[in-house]
């Protein structure tokens, strides 16, 4: 089942007012906007450094400010062991870069006043009502207690609900694995009751934990909508936006653009991966997976970027209103839970997006209230609003932050402004 799979863990592209940018022309682009086209051009050679290193198969990076691409750089190899090259229509799995478009679609619907973010979840999907939190113990021994407290769907959104991934090895994870372990007894009519089965990390509210969180708020648009998420998205999102490429599967046309997806072995050498997550992509899941199940383009998702950073409209469409985008771009998380991890200082969460709250402590060149989040398989993105930034790199590499490249990438961002 993909959606079980999943949890165990252009072209010419257009500018926010309707002007094409040709590569050719960046340069011209970058200067009129306040970047240094030749600082921008130390962007390729670092992401060349992990081609060559054999790190990276291929990199697809983008720079966008105020609305104008500056920067479109294609590198290596879509898929190095059939010899097609990278390009700038590539198909990527994005993995959970999905949660912000999840979040997007969810928030449609919190506009016209179908849920309220105190609500608790209960109130909508009543199988998550009644939850355990775990306390101590292991097996048989496991202690829990009642939830002292409902998960509201705010708590969906910041991922403070208590539930999890399954991705350590927790007492509480290893019951994730042990049930994701048999998905032939998992199905859309019984995975709720499965989640509410298992106890929850933490009392509602009281800390962060990543965890299948968005994927329920999935579940949530498709009960308030009466559609399946990758169809309200489609009608939502995807064709007003004429975001083309973006779904839960790639269709047979085009597949030859989907790239190969990588890990590291047991010795760190780069290898094709051969059980990558959420399956395939090569048919329309039973189940579409909100926390992880999408795949895009750097078109595509540009678009769904500069339509965030434009605070909801791109090209006369607009998807939210601009007070919608605020809010989700916002710090929620109190204090006492910032940085919501401790390999991300300075950083606060939003809805289903990480927030710089801290410039000072991020590490990296940043502005305050900068907002993005990144996937499984080394996609990336972030959105400036202060110094109207738009940033996204596209790898296939699982998991995200065994190369850093993205790191790079971001200084070499800021490096290059000059105004």
């Amino acid at each position: 089942m993909k959606f079980i799979l999943s949890l165990m863990v252009c072209f010419t592209l257009m500018a926010c007012q309707s002007t094409v940018v040709d590569a050719k022309n960046t340069a011209n682009a970058a200067e009129s906007v306040g970047f240094s086209s030749q600082r921008l051009d130390r962007i390729a050679p670092a992401m060349q450094r992990y081609i060559d290193q054999g790190k990276l198969a291929g990199t697809l990076t983008l720079v966008a400010r105020n609305g104008k691409i500056v920067y479109l750089n294609a590198q290596g190899m879509q898929d190095k062991e059939a010899g097609i090259a990278m390009t700038e229509d590539t198909i990527f799995r994005i993995y959970s870069m999905t949660k912000p478009v999840t979040a997007v679609a969810a928030m449609t619907l919190w506009e016209q006043g179908k849920f309220h973010m105190f609500d608790p979840i209960a109130k909508y999907l009543p199988e998550l009502a009644n939850m355990k939190v775990y306390v101590s113990g292991s097996g048989d021994d496991m202690i829990v207690e009642d939830a002292k407290s409902p998960i509201r769907i705010i708590d969906l959104f910041m991922h403070t609900s208590g539930f999890s991934y399954g991705f350590s090895n927790s007492e509480v994870d290893k019951l994730y694995q042990k049930m994701l372990s048999k998905p032939d007894e998992l199905n859309r009519d019984n995975i709720l009751t499965k989640f509410a089965e298992l106890p929850l990390t933490h009392q509602p509210g009281t800390a962060w934990n990543y965890g299948v969180s968005t994927d329920i708020i999935g579940f949530l648009v498709e009960k308030l909508s009466g559609k399946k998420l990758g169809e309200y998205m489609q009608e939502t999102i995807f064709s007003p936006l004429g975001m083309k490429d973006t779904g839960f599967y790639v269709p047979a046309d085009k597949v030859d653009r989907l790239t190969q997806i990588y890990t590291a072995d047991k010795t760190g050498q780069t290898i094709v991966m051969e059980k990558e997550p959420v399956g395939d992509f090569m048919s329309d899941p039973k189940i579409h997976n909100a926390g992880g199940g999408l795949v895009s383009t750097m078109q595509d998702y540009f678009t769904f970027a500069q339509m965030m950073l434009n605070g909801g409209e791109i090209n006369g469409v607009r998807i939210l209103g601009r007070k919608t985008v605020e809010y989700m771009s916002s710090n929620h998380l109190p204090k006492n839970l910032i940085p919501y991890s401790k390999t991300s200082q300075g950083e606060g969460y939003g809805l289903a997006m990480s927030v710089t709250v801290d410039p000072e402590m991020t590490g990296f060149m940043t502005s305050k209230g900068d907002f993005g989040w990144g996937g499984a398989a080394s996609t990336y993105f972030r959105v400036d609003p202060e110094e109207q930034i738009l940033m996204i790199s596209m790898a296939q590499f699982v998991p995200i932050g065994f190369h850093r490249y993205h790191d790079d990438f971001r200084n070499l961002v800021y490096q290059a402004l000059i105004d």
